[in-house]
């Protein structure tokens, strides 16, 4: 029963991100229908049962997404993404099931330890599919909110034009940036790589005019190496810019957006977040380092769930 309780919290959580509620459309609405999961699952190992509410949402989140994006069926590079994805999640999948299997034998230690390697094993597959399913909304999402600032971060560029994936950054911005009267500043942040042979910020700068954006409307932060000194440098350039603290939205690629929020947050920057599209060839790797990359945002929640859940597989099992 309590574990139905929160599964039904949880698909309440999914379905709201339907209507644009940028309540739980959020890095706390991510984290806490997470939060739910591992709460089902543990009363789940304590019960010793399987999470099949859990699993039927996971059925559902994958029927969903698929159905939403059925177009990359008709590009070859987004089959070519689907099958790598799959794969992965069904060496996952396989993973949990032989772990599951081996936790039956009668030995003690072994079995306990592939019990909690099949529990941490369902645990990651709920949470890199809440991960997928936030972020195809952040890329689908219409974004009406008044604004001050528009941050949009950087992406590696190999000459002084933006890559295809930046571009889509910008184009982005570039839209919303569009639909309001009074038109909200801009600030592009991203420095020079040893690769590079400009700033990024200056090359989405240029872009930006280019598309009609006036200059004195574009901010530029060029010191930035990655995501965390993104905002590290931006929150500067915003303190000089803002008397008071602005409505903020950043722009970036769907698969980093709840990474660069997390970070956002961690130095006392409040956005609002919205996702471009990426390219597909680009797609399956992304996801998964992305995934990673926020989760271990939240290493000391991981921790401590991990080392419960190790003592209860070995606890229960001694006393079965």
């Amino acid at each position: 029963m309590i574990s139905l309780l929160f599964a039904l919290l949880i698909l309440i959580i999914l379905i709201s991100l339907f209507f644009n509620q940028f309540i739980t459309l959020s890095i706390t609405g991510f984290i806490s229908t997470i939060i739910l999961g591992f709460i089902t699952l543990i009363y789940h190992l304590i019960s010793y049962s399987i999470p099949y509410e859990l699993i039927a949402i996971m059925i559902m989140i994958f029927m969903y997404i698929i159905l939403k994006h059925v177009s990359i069926f008709r590009n070859k590079q987004g089959r070519r993404f689907i099958k790598q994805m799959t794969l992965s999640v069904v060496r996952l999948i396989l993973f949990i099931i032989a772990c599951f299997y081996i936790s039956t034998c009668p030995i003690l230690i072994l079995n306990g330890i592939t019990l909690w390697l099949s529990f941490i094993g369902l645990s990651t597959l709920f949470a890199f599919f809440c991960y997928v399913f936030w972020s195809s909304a952040y890329g689908s999402t219409h974004f009406q909110k008044p604004i001050d600032l528009i941050i949009i971060l950087g992406a590696g560029i190999f000459t002084e034009e933006v890559t295809p994936m930046l571009k889509e950054r910008l184009d982005r911005a570039y839209d919303i940036y569009r639909q309001f009267v009074n038109s909200p500043m801009i600030l592009v942040s991203g420095g020079q790589g040893p690769d590079e042979p400009i700033t990024e910020a200056l090359a989405m700068q240029r872009y930006l005019i280019h598309r009609g954006v006036p200059k004195e409307h574009i901010l530029l932060e060029q010191q930035s190496t990655n995501t965390n000194t993104n905002f590290i440098y931006s929150k500067e350039i915003i303190r000089k810019h803002f008397n008071i603290e602005p409505k903020i939205l950043c722009v970036t690629s769907q698969f980093h957006i709840l990474r660069a929020l997390k970070l956002a947050k961690n130095h006392d920057i409040h956005a609002y977040g919205i996702g471009s599209h990426t390219p597909y060839h680009f797609f399956h790797i992304a996801l998964i380092r992305d995934f990673l990359g926020v989760m271990y945002q939240y290493r000391l929640l991981l921790t401590v769930y991990f080392a419960l859940s190790f003592w209860l597989s070995i606890i229960i099992l001694w006393l079965k």
